[in-house]
């Protein structure tokens, strides 16, 4: 019998043991709430550079000088609202997601239903000539759009990393059974069509 759960994980005091709350079960809604770590990722197992406890920092500023907070981290299972742990076929959109009435995920993905329309990331900065180099980086990290380096939460091993350094979002889009699509945004790139683990925990951006 497989036992399907949500877990809220409230990280807002420094030091908060975040490790204890690892779970690699995809089905799984899980959110965190709180402070972000500036950890990189390293090859270096067990942890592979990544924090147990959280860190003293929840808001970040903009490449043009906006503070903003890191937001939540959700797993894919919470982010589509209970729905795309379950999808497995490639280039699948989950129906429903977290975001408002009215609002939803954007698309991702490399191809099918809606990757080249204006609510898809692929398009949208394709369109702005904004992926995959320095520059595209640093426009996505200014006004209008106004990303921030929010960092993530591995739930899979229990550790927070990249506060300030990177961030990775959830779309809606499925890649397979383990695995979907994400956006991410480093220092010198922008990548809308990578993967990751249904049961990693980004921050959202919803789109009208």
């Amino acid at each position: 019998i497989c036992k399907h759960y949500s877990l809220f994980i409230d990280g807002t005091v420094e030091g908060t043991d975040v490790e204890q709350y690892k779970d690699e079960y995809k089905d799984n809604d899980h959110t965190y709430y709180g402070n972000g770590c500036p950890n990189d990722w390293v090859n270096e197992p067990p942890l592979y550079g990544g924090s147990t406890k959280s860190c003293n920092k929840r808001v970040i500023g903009t490449n043009d000088g906006e503070n903003q907070k890191i937001g939540t981290y959700y797993n894919f299972q919470a982010a589509t609202d209970g729905i795309g742990g379950a999808i497995t076929t490639n280039n699948t959109n989950s129906p429903d997601t977290f975001c408002p009435l009215g609002w939803q995920l954007p698309y991702g993905g490399s191809g099918g239903d809606y990757y080249d329309q204006s609510k898809s990331w692929p398009y949208l900065y394709g369109l702005y000539n904004i992926l995959d180099h320095t520059t595209g980086s640093a426009t996505l990290r200014s006004y209008p759009f106004s990303y921030i380096y929010s960092g993530y939460y591995y739930w899979i091993i229990g550790v927070l990393y990249l506060q300030e350094l990177g961030t990775r979002m959830w779309p809606l889009t499925v890649y397979n059974n383990g695995n979907s699509y994400r956006m991410y945004i480093g220092p010198t790139a922008v990548r809308t069509n990578g993967t990751d683990s249904k049961a990693v925990g980004f921050a959202l951006r919803c789109s009208e």
